[in-house]
């Protein structure tokens, strides 16, 4: 069969769970040349359906297929099952149609027409990854094949520059795709606006993924994350706001050091020396959150509080 970009994985793990529902037995040496990948990545997936809970068999020869008598027709979803799906498929529209498409698939599979969730997510409004989105493909290849590539690139101020980058992950923050990756030239990491990007090129170079790519992900607050958390921040807050803080997490590794009789809290959180994760959220929360430390912060949020009130005059 001839090779097919199958560069997503929603759409690997569909067409293998349609071959089995069909009855038909999968092969992993097969699949992988169907979808253009590695046998690792096939056998990744095969591990996935196991563990998400589809009966699969192991056959001779690499061959995998459905125990005998189960069939995609006959699993039923429970009202909560069916609902957290339909809750999955509003939070993936402001994605981009490649996102929707594919989920509305699968719920055309699994629900009645018209079933609607109880949940309700507002996703920020934004730049959606459409199936003709300028050279996401390029980067989506790149990222699966872990090679590097050559991105010309304009800022929002028109300025034109060429990076030479290992692209990490394609990640969605605050309504925009960035393409996360590590700059050759300065050995850092750097986000590109997707709908900045003019031109890729892949370079015949590997490269090889940050062990602790996950764990940073997952203690960011926006895309404005950095590699290394090396600068300890102590915030005070009012006891107006307290409530909100010990509820919800606004601040990377955000920890409560200490409570104060009078309802006062204070906070620590960890991140870069430039301060740019945080400072939005700072602003925000402005008259009832005190920097207390370093000093070096507090004086760029005098500095701000100085500059806004001269627009104001």
């Amino acid at each position: 069969m001839a090779h097919q970009n199958y560069d997503k994985k929603i759409f690997r793990l569909l067409h293998i769970l349609n071959r089995l529902d069909a009855g038909k037995n999968v092969a992993i040496p097969e699949l992988a040349g169907e979808f253009n990948v590695s046998l690792r990545s096939v056998q990744r997936d095969i591990k996935l359906l196991n563990e998400t809970g589809f009966p699969l068999v192991a056959r001779e020869n690499g061959k995998y297929s459905f125990v005998e008598g189960f069939s995609l027709k006959k699993a039923m979803l429970s009202k909560e099952e069916a609902s957290i799906l339909s809750f999955i498929c509003d939070m993936v529209q402001p994605l981009g149609s490649m996102f929707e498409e594919s989920f509305r698939g699968i719920l055309r599979k699994v629900l009645s027409q018209g079933q609607e969730s109880t949940f309700y997510v507002k996703m920020p409004a934004g730049f959606k990854l459409e199936k003709d989105t300028p050279f996401h493909r390029e980067i989506e290849a790149a990222v699966d094949s872990a090679n590097k590539v050559s991105v010309d690139y304009e800022n929002q101020e028109g300025m034109k520059r060429t990076f030479v980058v290992s692209p990490l992950k394609m990640i969605f923050y605050d309504g925009f795709w960035y393409v996360l990756s590590l700059e050759d030239k300065r050995h850092g990491l750097i986000k590109l606006r997707l709908d900045n990007i003019k031109g890729v090129q892949e370079l015949d170079e590997s490269f090889n993924v940050s062990q602790n790519l996950k764990a940073m992900l997952d203690e960011s607050v926006n895309v404005w994350f950095p590699e290394e958390r090396n600068q300890r921040v102590l915030l005070e807050v009012s006891p107006l706001a307290t409530r909100y803080f010990r509820r919800k997490v606004y601040f990377p590794l955000q920890k409560i050091v200490k409570e104060h009789k009078d309802g006062r809290l204070i906070l620590e959180t960890m991140v870069s020396s430039q301060f740019m994760e945080i400072l939005p959220t700072i602003k925000q929360w402005i008259p009832h959150i005190k920097v207390l430390s370093p000093q070096s912060l507090k004086a760029q949020i005098k500095d701000l509080i100085s500059e806004y009130q001269k627009v104001l005059r």
